[in-house]
């Protein structure tokens, strides 16, 4: 067994970076995908030359893979709206070194609507923090919940709520519904609408935005402590309890608190199971991905490690027999000693200070007519 688990994590330690290179590609093309057939503008058969472009490009190349993918994005949008198109654009420009840079991050941020339709959302700031750290998980975790609750304005959805969210369906169509043939002021506020309605929902929305950036850097703290791999796996499986914990009373908070902006009705067990659930998902794919990055040590008999004994009179790893005899020097005499009449007990004896003879103090010459003299040639 142990020899099957030091070839798998040998093969993975040496493809590690096709491995994530593969995943990061298939989530960028999948995403493409997804808005060009919700969006069918381009001629036909050119949406799958571009997703493949998209994802091959990915594979070595995450700056051009990033552009290509805002600009296979882009025509649609401007089809719907300039002024949408005109914001994409903006954003990738401004955003485009930490998007190119953390492209998996960015490909986690943009699933998360899809996640969402399948109550998977709750995994993203726990993952955010247990992979990206704590400063760079919280503005994941941050970018990720705004993100989702913008494109479920825009798409139309009854509420942006997360609490609601989860199980809802992000139909891109309903986009030329609500933004087709109007102002740049009115893209604005129908951007801005289900944000705000009133202050108390803008209150409740912005926090529960800032949950998920808290629960991503809380994760990152916990996963970036060197404690985390003595006590591996259930100190992972710890930082991700914590987490979800956390995320699920800061909203259960949010709804005690806020009630005019809260749900009238809302599931609690099975909020509690999804969160559950996402915790389990996160902490098993943070563990299996520990297991094999992290070196394989060989296993002791447990007969030979209960006769090891850590006493003064017995070495655990005695010292190994070796050819090449050892030389002790001093300044006055070099002796040579063979290895078979020194023990392992004296490699442990701290070594003695050699005395050096008394230089003598320097004097400046008696003759100095403090001159200094250049010779050019």
């Amino acid at each position: 067994m142990n020899i099957i688990l030091s070839a798998l994590h040998g093969i993975y330690k040496r493809y590690q970076w096709l491995l994530e290179a593969i995943i990061t590609a298939a989530g960028l093309a999948l995403l493409v995908a997804v808005v060009l057939v919700s969006l069918p503008v381009y001629p036909p058969n050119w949406a799958p030359v571009l997703v493949a472009l998209v994802a091959i490009f990915a594979l070595k190349w995450q700056l051009a893979a990033f552009v290509l993918a805002t600009l296979a994005v882009l025509y649609p949008v401007f089809t719907i709206s300039l002024y949408l198109a005109v914001l994409v654009l903006a954003v990738a420009i401004l955003g485009q070194r930490p998007f190119s840079h953390y492209l998996g991050a960015t490909v986690l941020i943009l699933a998360t609507p899809w996640l969402a339709q399948y109550n998977f959302h709750w995994i993203v700031p726990i993952l955010a923090g247990l992979w990206w750290g704590s400063v760079n998980g919280f503005w994941i975790g941050w970018t990720a919940a705004f993100w989702g609750k913008l494109l479920g304005g825009m798409v139309g959805l009854a509420s942006i709520d997360w609490l609601l969210i989860g199980g809802e369906v992000p139909l891109l169509p309903g986009i030329m519904q609500r933004f087709h043939g109007i102002s740049a002021l009115d893209t604005l506020l129908k951007l801005l609408e289900p944000f705000a309605p009133d202050t108390t929902i803008l209150l409740y929305n912005l926090l529960q935005i800032t949950i998920w950036g808290i629960v991503a850097a809380l994760v990152g703290v916990l996963a970036e402590r060197q404690w985390i791999y003595f006590r591996y796996p259930w100190s992972t499986f710890g930082a991700c309890i914590l987490g979800g914990a956390v995320l699920l009373g800061g909203h259960l908070v949010l709804v005690t608190w806020l009630v005019e902006a809260a749900p009238i009705s809302l599931d609690y067990n099975q909020l509690t199971l999804m969160i559950i659930v996402a915790v389990l998902f996160t902490g098993s794919l943070e563990v299996m991905r520990q297991y094999l990055e992290l070196p394989v040590a060989p296993r002791m008999p447990i007969r030979r490690a209960s006769q090891v004994s850590l006493s003064d009179n017995q070495d655990v790893y005695p010292m190994p027999q070796m050819e090449e005899p050892i030389f002790e020097k001093s300044p006055l005499q070099s002796v040579r000693v063979s290895h078979s009449n020194v023990s392992s007990k004296a490699w442990k004896v701290a070594p003695k200070p050699v005395p050096l003879p008394e230089l003598p103090e320097w004097r400046p010459p008696e003759q100095d007519s403090g001159l200094i003299l250049l010779e050019l040639d």
